[in-house]
């Protein structure tokens, strides 16, 4: 095993890297008090190593990761790293290590992410970074190293919760919006239609490609991105559907379906920018096969995908196919080494989630400068997760109109009693919470006041206050049959 990237914050003295594929040798630079320790185990590849001033690896932190890496993804476990260098470096500063850390210091590092900086982190970020801090307490406890983790919870709250909590930054897109983005930013139009000579874009088919895929499945960035060719039929008038998993955010599966026009505009892109990265890409990654997944076969019938890497071979399932063999996964055709991934990048091997944020941030740049009465005064950057937003809000509000005809239907007598299968199928709400792969019912109900503008309704309601006949829900049912 060889230490990957470094990662370190300014003057501090805790340092982080990760692990890359292969048994474990001792770094150059880690001192001989290690000689003798065990090298023969292996450490899963993306595996977090906090490392000390004499660049010793770090326990209880190396143990917890190892034990977090047998179930967590890179990009996960990246995160974790990051989250546990910051709270590591300022316990090291207050003199203090993991197992000596008390309730002090963890509400001091609350405070600290949260007050203190100069750009203190939100409520939802300290959230996500508090399962690192309960995580590896939680492991001291089950590996006996503490009694007891450094807070006490007293009526569901404790040290690691927040003061306040924030409703999540929903910023749904227009569809006059989204055409401006799609066609100026992405696409590199003039707000007139016209082809603008002096852009200098990359690849616009593959940026609409992917952004158009976001917004009418509603993957996130990271389940887009990953998506191998096979998944995807060509020239199928109706459409895909696709099982996701291994790309899914905590590998929740669920299926998604991809709308004929979506499909055809991939198809356009891979007719065209893919199949001329192909081609320029092929002895690239001949000259790199050796450290590639050398895909043998694709199954379509089973859905199946086999091949090896550095000697080791494995058979997947298309949804089981984990993301990090899906970056490096080839195939030796009759004219060629060819990535089986769908959006490449230069070398012909898939783009970093990195190089879409930069894309949609160049976009949102451009289309703000250029079109700004299209946008509606936006200024701020479309996201592939604003896109996935729009999603929700444009589909929730379709199978509300659709449930709320069908029941003046029945009460017009045109439909019998509805059963309770019948309220949980045709249910807009928890439609959208499985096509989003949302686990708790919460995350999507805060989509719901797109619906309608509640805010002119209960003005309405306050306005009208001295009609003493007529009730707020009685109000609120006669706004919805003028409107």
């Amino acid at each position: 095993m060889s230490l990957g990237t470094v990662g370190s914050h300014g003057d501090t003295r805790i340092h982080l890297r990760f692990a890359d594929d292969g048994p474990v040798a001792p770094h150059p630079l880690l001192t001989p008090s290690l000689e003798h320790a065990d090298y023969s185990r292996r450490l899963t590849r993306g595996t977090p190593i906090l490392l000390d001033e004499t660049w010793r690896p770090l326990e209880p932190w190396l143990g917890y990761f190892r034990h977090l890496a047998a179930t967590s993804k890179p990009l996960t476990l990246r995160n974790y790293g990051y989250d546990a260098l910051r709270f590591a470096n300022f316990l090291h500063h207050r003199g203090k290590d993991i197992l000596q850390a008390t309730s002090d210091d963890v509400l001091a590092y609350r405070d600290h992410r949260l007050n203190d900086q100069e750009k203190p982190v939100s409520a939802g970020t300290w959230q996500r970074e508090t399962v690192t801090i309960r995580g590896i307490y939680s492991f001291l406890q089950q590996t006996g190293q503490r009694n007891t983790p450094p807070w006490l919870t007293i009526g569901g709250k404790s040290a690691l919760a927040s003061r306040w909590t924030t409703e999540p930054d929903i910023r749904p897109l227009t569809r006059n919006q989204w055409l401006a983005f799609r066609d100026i930013g992405l696409g590199g139009t003039l707000p007139d239609g016209e082809l603008d000579t002096s852009w200098r874009g990359d690849n616009p088919l593959r940026s609409k490609a992917g952004a158009q895929l976001a917004l009418t499945t509603g993957m996130r960035v990271g389940e887009f991105s990953s998506l191998i060719t096979a998944e995807l039929p060509v020239n199928n008038a109706d459409g895909a559907t696709l099982l996701l998993e291994a790309c899914a955010k905590y590998s929740k599966r669920r299926r998604v379906h991809v709308p004929p026009a979506t499909l055809q505009l991939v198809d356009l892109y891979r007719a065209t920018e893919r199949r001329n990265r192909v081609a320029a890409s092929r002895g690239a990654l001949w000259s790199r096969r050796r450290e590639l997944y050398l895909v043998t076969e694709i199954d379509h019938h089973t859905q199946t995908v086999r091949g090896a890497v550095n000697g080791t071979s494995s058979t997947w399932r298309f949804h089981q196919f984990p993301p990090h063999l899906r970056r490096i996964a080839v195939m030796d055709t009759e004219a060629g080494m060819e990535a089986l991934g769908l959006f490449l990048g230069r070398g012909g091997l898939p783009i970093s989630l990195r190089a879409w944020h930069t894309t949609f941030a160049n976009a949102s740049r451009r289309v703000a400068d250029l079109a700004p009465v299209q946008m509606g005064g936006r200024r701020a950057s479309v996201t592939p997760h604003d896109l996935r937003h729009t999603f929700a809000v444009v589909l929730l509000k379709v199978l509300t109109a659709r449930a709320l005809s069908r029941e003046n239907a029945r009460q017009a007598g045109d439909f019998g009693p509805s059963s309770l299968s019948e309220h949980l199928t045709i249910n807009p709400r928890l439609t959208v919470q499985r096509l989003l792969g949302h686990f708790n019912p919460a995350t999507t109900m805060v989509y719901l006041r797109y619906l309608e503008d509640t805010d002119a309704l209960i003005q309405d309601a306050f306005e009208q206050w001295d009609d003493q006949g007529r009730t707020f829900a009685e109000l609120v049912l006669e706004k919805r049959e003028t409107t």
